[in-house]
Parts: structure tokens; sequence; C-alpha cells
């Protein structure tokens, strides 16, 4: 069987890792298969979100060094979608166990992260002569604050699920298990957004993170001048004034 699972459900792309006696960590393999299954889904215009999860008690362990494709040159791999992807479709983690190192920095590719309350997320990478290299050391700074992130990245001490979600790293915490229900009815909602719309809040989102506050909103701008024309904004306009939801096309 595969170490990655793809399944479509309706609109949305479950992807799955696929080695829970190993606790899903990561080989060139499963990063190739992984990367292979989101270009699949940001190429798919009948796709409009993403669900990744992790088979088994954990989500991911981080890199499998047992296997000779995952030595030390493991960072050198493409990363999976962790370098050198850009998607504005919506990607949810739904996240359980351990969730740790290359893990956690799969997990940070996700634009909404939902665990459960056996998640314990971590870089352990400076506990083994390493350093964090596919995108922790950018991605966690931008998402908690600069002192946690720091504190994380430096001892390599977890997080449990508690903390995950006060600092900002979890969106929602579940009870053990409802992790990837929790995801699903976020990932179904968000399909019931207007597509487009969506996708450019994402990346205006995303475009102005390190921008100027002027910059910015001139990206903001500009990103929502091309939803002008398009047949969902006439559609969501129709359904407002006729007090009924919006049949969206994604175009």
């Amino acid at each position: 069987m595969s170490v990655v699972l793809v399944e479509e459900r309706g609109r949305v792309l479950h992807i799955t890792l696929n080695r829970p006696e190993k606790r899903n960590t990561l080989t060139a393999e499963t990063d190739r298969l992984l990367r292979e299954s989101f270009e699949r889904f940001a190429s798919d215009p009948e796709l409009w979100v993403a669900v990744l999860s992790g088979n088994g008690p954990d989500f991911c362990a981080g890199v499998d060094l047992t296997r000779p494709d995952s030595s030390s040159t493991a960072k050198t791999w493409p990363g999976g979608i962790t370098r050198e992807f850009e998607c504005w479709k919506p990607i949810v983690a739904a996240l359980q166990g351990n969730v740790l190192g290359g893990g956690l920095e799969l997990a940070l590719c996700a634009d909404f992260r939902i665990g459960d309350e056996t998640t314990r997320i971590g870089a352990p990478e400076v506990r083994w002569g390493l350093m964090q290299g596919a995108g922790a050391t950018q991605r966690l700074p931008r998402i908690v604050s600069f002192a946690v992130a720091l504190e994380m990245l430096l001892t390599g001490d977890p997080v449990d699920a508690d903390r995950a979600e006060r600092i900002g790293l979890l969106n929602h915490v579940v009870a053990p298990g409802q992790a990837l229900d929790r995801a699903f009815e976020l990932a179904e909602r968000l399909c019931s957004r207007a597509p487009l719309g969506v996708r450019r809040a994402k990346e205006a989102a995303y475009r102005g993170w390190d921008q100027t506050l002027p910059d910015g909103l001139r990206t903001e701008m500009l990103l929502s001048r091309l939803l002008a024309g398009t047949a969902d904004l006439a559609e969501g306009q129709r359904a407002f004034l006729e007090r009924r939801d919006p049949e969206w096309r994604a175009r």
C-alpha cells in the first residue's frame, strides 16, 4: 500500500500520510508523493480545499533517519510542499500525537491546523546535531511570537495541545480522535464560500505578510479587482437578493 493515500470527497482532496507503523516518518518517497498529490490539488479546478492527515496515533514524527535515503542529507530533498510550492487554495491539517521535526514543517504549510488533546508539537532537530531545514525557522516565527518560536527552535522541547492553541499554533483542539472530523467540517465550510474570493483573500494575506501596510493595501486592492466581472460575483449578488444559498462555479 502507498505511503501516501489520496481520496477525493466532493470538492475536498484528502491526503493521508500512511506509515503508521513508523509514526508516519518522512522518506524521499513520501516527499515525492506528497508533492505530486498537492500539485494535483493545486491544478485541478474541481478541487477547492485539501485536508492533510496522518494514519495512526501520530501525524508525523519527522524524518525517518533509519532509512538510507533519510540520513543527514534528508534536508536536501525538495521538501514536499515546504519549498517552491505556491497554492492559493485552502489547506487544512488534522493533527494528533507527535507532530515533530519535518512533521511540524509540513503542518506549518497548512493554513489551518486542527489538533486533538494528544497532540505534541516540536522541532527537536537541535537535540540530534541538526537544525530545522524545511521551513520551521521561517514559518514558525510568522505564526507564533518570535520569542516562543525561538524557544521551540533552540530548545527542541515540544508543546502540548493546550499551549499550542494558546500561542496560535493550533486553530482548534478537540477530543482525541476527532481532529479529522473537525478538519472536514472546516473544509466543507470553506467549500460553501466563494472559491475565487477565498483564494484571493488567502493570496492577499500571504503576500502582504511582510509588506508595509501601504503596500499590503495596494496588494489587497489589486487582487480584489480581479473578482470584478466573474460569474461567481454575479451569482453571489443574485443569491443575496433572492435570499438563497449561492451555487459557486469558481469562475
